[in-house]
């Protein structure tokens, strides 16, 4: 008998310790909450198994007089323990509206059971045994119930959660709660009051009362077998041995459903931990996506300023807008309309679908109320999901296509709004366009305006560059062949005279004086088409089209030429730089053929980083004859060069010594400083004496 109490309590204690320890553990689960109750009810257990180890044995009266009364006061905390655990595992989920009647229902039979057990303490037998006998009735037995109750209750939720595991665990805690109720809480020592029986066998009993100790075997016989030799008869085991079964049975499913719970947890956080990483992934999907998008719009827009910055054709510039915007847009339809000269109409100029991207050359009309409310009020637009179907009609052209969704920004010039862009999509199940796709159709509307206003600016520097080339063609029709003709005019009229006096020698070398002029002039005419041919060709670069001049003004002239480059990288002027610069060497070398007398030029090109900015500096050397600035008649020239180094941020600087040739040096300062440059710096003034002339 003392192994069996010994292995009760032992099992008890390992439940009330495997409690104790997981009340410790991190995390949540449906008995965390109730872990210290089940705990005290272990320990409380085990204590109460022990003490009845120790008295199977035979010790000392004063050392069973204490365990006794530690039993007496151990056994009703038991139950009432035992109690508190499963009524919080019977809440663990919320209790059928009906239960609020329960307690009303059992406060009778309650009461009766209570005033019951306090006669019962006035009876011949032991004080001891109607402690034992009521703690197990009123605590133990209906703790157990409802702890059965309360384990099973979590075994359906457990199977319809899908955690079959766990289910299985909480039924065999159930059914061992109410096998625990069965031989612990109703099964009780035998007494003189039901629904337990009296010994039937003699024993000694005690009034409680008065202290007699009177003899009886007498049977009250109400329920025979509930009592410790009912099952002793039936099972030929005893009472203590069922309970240390049960005990073995609840510690199993309850520390092992303990365990299972802890595994659902670190389930759960697996779980937890895979969505969070599918959240990282669509989070960085998201992001990747986010970053391509940026680049495909940031190609699309560069891509379109740098067609702006070339000044293509207008219309193929609108064309590329709206076929980007369409695509980044993710939109079905994009149409470009502008209002007519009296602004009463607004006419669609080009648009973009599934099937071509196109430009009207009979414009249409549009009469959408939204694109014309847009372009008056010179507001933005975005449908929404409830907007009325009517607003969305005639928005795709040229099929008459039902739109689900639509957005439109006007296009602004001058703050003042002379058309609209709009897009649309045709699905009913793709979302509406968002703040961001608002913002960025208007910035497309603003390229289109760019793109507009570049147009305009392309056509006055044309007419302007057309005017400008005109004068300078005249100026050097007049400052050459016209003065020419002029001079053959009147020599011709001299011959004519000198023919008639017959005066032939006069004649003949006149006739030589007409032949130089003649030929002076066919050398204007030539240079100038080779001005305008290397002008024009300044697509290729600047060193080419100097290469190309250098060498037909060679031909042309007789004149040796040679060039030096001394460039690392690009030269990065600005186009107009360049010209400017090619238009100034064909000014030096033109005086160079007309007054210098010169055999040869060399024309030097270096890019430098003087002063703390990157520049190109041009020299152009001849070894001619020179000239006195002062009493020179070429000012018009000079004066053409300096504006045109000017006009660029540039400078120029002339040298010249009589009878050891003219040396000219420009300098013009390269793009990223040219922007920064609100006046002109002057550049160091070089010692031009210096420089050694020509052989």
């Amino acid at each position: 008998m003392m192994i069996i109490y010994f292995l009760y309590g032992l099992s008890f204690g390992g439940l009330g310790l495997a409690a104790y320890l997981q009340m410790h553990q991190s995390g949540d689960f449906p008995l965390k909450k109730q872990l210290p109750w089940l705990a005290a009810f272990g320990i409380a257990c085990s204590v109460s198994g022990f003490i009845d180890m120790f008295l199977t044995n035979q010790t000392a009266d004063e050392i069973t007089t204490i365990l006794k009364t530690l039993r007496m006061v151990v056994q009703p905390l038991t139950g009432l323990l035992l109690l508190i655990f499963g009524w919080g595992i019977l809440k663990l989920d919320p209790l059928p509206a009906w239960t609020i009647f329960i307690p009303g229902i059992l406060i009778v039979p309650i009461a009766y059971i209570v005033t019951f057990a306090a006669t019962t303490f006035i009876t011949p037998s032991p004080i001891e045994i109607p402690i034992d006998i009521w703690s197990r009735y009123l605590f133990y037995l209906p703790g157990s119930i409802i702890a059965g109750i309360g384990f099973l209750r979590l075994w359906d939720k457990q199977r319809k959660l899908g955690y079959y595991d766990v289910a299985n665990l909480m039924l065999g805690a159930g059914v061992a709660f109410l096998f625990e109720a069965f031989v612990v809480g109703l099964i009780v020592p035998a007494a003189p009051y039901g629904p337990a029986s009296y010994y039937n066998y003699d024993r000694v009993t005690y009034n409680a009362l008065i202290g007699e100790h009177p003899g009886s075997s007498e049977s009250y016989g109400l329920t025979a077998w509930l009592d410790y030799k009912r099952v002793l008869q039936a099972t030929g085991l005893p009472i203590q041995f069922w309970r240390m079964v049960s005990a073995f049975a609840v510690t199993f499913f309850v520390v092992r459903g303990l365990g299972v719970f802890e595994a659902i947890r670190k389930r759960e956080v697996d779980a937890l931990q895979h969505e969070r990483d599918e959240a990282e992934k669509e989070t960085m999907q998201a992001q990747i996506i986010a970053r391509q998008t940026a680049e495909s719009w940031t190609d699309a827009l560069v891509s379109i300023n740098r067609r702006i910055a070339e000044f293509e054709n207008v219309d193929g510039i609108l064309l590329y807008i709206i076929e980007n915007a369409k695509i980044l847009l993710h939109s079905d339809f994009i149409g470009l309309a502008l209002l007519n000269e009296d602004r009463s109409q607004l006419m669609l100029k080009c648009y973009s679908n599934e099937l071509k991207t196109e430009r009207l050359f009979e414009p249409l009309l549009i009469e959408n109320p939204i694109i014309w409310q847009s372009v008056r009020s010179n507001n933005l637009f975005c449908s929404q999901a409830d907007s009325s179907i009517e607003l969305l009609e005639q928005v795709c052209f040229p099929i008459e296509k039902s739109a689900s969704s639509i957005a439109v920004v006007p296009i602004e010039l001058d703050n003042i709004a002379i058309g609209a862009l709009w897009i649309a999509r045709c699905e009913a199940k793709e979302k509406p366009y968002s703040q961001t796709d608002l913002i960025w159709l208007e910035c497309m509307a603003d390229l289109v305006v760019i793109a507009i206003q570049h147009g305009l600016m392309a056509s006055q520097i044309q007419s302007l560059s057309i005017v400008e080339e005109r004068a300078r063609i005249a100026r050097e029709m007049h400052d050459g062949l016209a003065q020419v003709l002029g001079y053959l005019n009147l020599q011709v009229q001299t011959l004519e005279a000198l023919h008639e006096q017959g005066n032939s020698e006069e004649f003949i070398n006149e006739l030589h004086h007409m032949r130089q002029a003649i030929q002076l002039a066919h050398a204007d005419v030539r240079e100038n088409i080779l001005s305008l041919r290397t002008t024009l060709a300044n697509d290729t670069g600047l060193i080419p089209a100097v290469e190309e001049y250098l060498k037909g003004f060679e031909i042309q002239t007789g004149i040796e030429t040679e060039l030096s480059v001394n460039v690392i990288g690009e030269l990065n002027l600005s186009s107009v730089a360049e010209v400017q610069l090619v238009c100034i060497l064909q000014e030096a070398l033109t005086n160079v053929r007309k007054h210098a007398c010169a055999s040869q030029v060399l024309v030097s090109i270096v890019k430098d980083d003087q002063l703390d900015f990157e520049h190109v500096q041009m020299e152009i050397r001849d070894n001619g004859v020179g000239f006195i600035t002062s009493d020179s008649k070429r000012h018009f020239g000079l004066q053409t060069m300096r504006e045109r180094a000017t006009s660029v941020n540039g400078t120029l600087l002339i040298h010249s010594v009589l009878e050891k040739g003219t040396t000219v040096l420009c300098d013009f300062p390269c793009l990223q400083h040219e922007e920064s440059r609100g006046t002109k710096i002057a550049l160091p003034v070089l010692d031009l004496g210096k420089i050694e002339p020509l052989p």
